[in-house]
């Protein structure tokens, strides 16, 4: 998976192994720290691309995190999966503010439909 960290706004790839799942995310476990920020898997999980990284701490040896799906639509999905592409790791994001709002826009629109 690839993460857009929210302290740096560039792109890192991370390997995890996925420990538990639900419908609203996944729960993860890694070899290292992985830093907050939204994150684009490489393989659809439960039928979704996205997600945000909400929290991460050391459990033993493995650090553990927790990531939030998040929904987007065929012209979202499509337009960050064109960024992801032209982002190479460890470098800064081209767009990041728009991916953001792209995730923060979709996130509000499952919220309104939820209540």
């Amino acid at each position: 998976m690839g993460i857009i960290t929210f302290q740096q706004l560039e792109w890192k790839d991370h390997d995890a192994q996925i420990v538990d799942i639900s419908i609203v995310g996944i729960g993860i476990e890694s070899s290292q720290q992985i830093e907050p920020g939204l994150v684009w898997f490489k393989e659809r999980i439960g039928g979704y691309k996205s997600g945000v990284l909400m929290w991460s701490k050391q459990n033993g040896p493995p650090y553990r995190a927790g990531i939030k799906f998040v929904p987007l639509s065929r012209d979202e999905e499509a337009y960050v999966q064109e960024q992801v592409k032209n982002s190479l790791p460890r470098k800064p994001v081209c767009d990041p503010a728009r991916i953001i709002s792209t995730l923060i826009e979709s996130v509000k629109k499952e919220l309104t439909e939820f209540n």
